[in-house]
């Protein structure tokens, strides 16, 4: 049986898009979360399809593959969500 979502929070195995530049993964690029882990500070660990692999990610920084539309207006938003 799968498990529900629990608000925004990602599960493993779910395909995501990093939302904004991070090390050695530029904007856009596609990957799949890994591992989830924290409790107050959730944070996930993705290997992204250019072959990074990295780890203590922010939700913020992260966008579900099937929400993703690729504007900078929502790589905009998320930066904004940073500050």
């Amino acid at each position: 049986m799968a498990k529900k979502r629990v608000g925004d929070q990602l599960q493993v195995k779910d395909k995501v898009v990093a939302a904004v530049d991070l090390l050695g993964v530029p904007a856009g690029t596609r990957g799949k979360v890994s591992l989830v882990n924290g409790f107050r500070w959730v944070r996930y660990r993705v290997y992204f399809d250019n072959g990074a692999d990295l780890g203590s990610i922010n939700r913020s920084d992260l966008v579900l593959a099937k929400d993703w539309t690729g504007t900078s207006e929502q790589t905009e938003m998320t930066q904004g969500e940073n500050s």
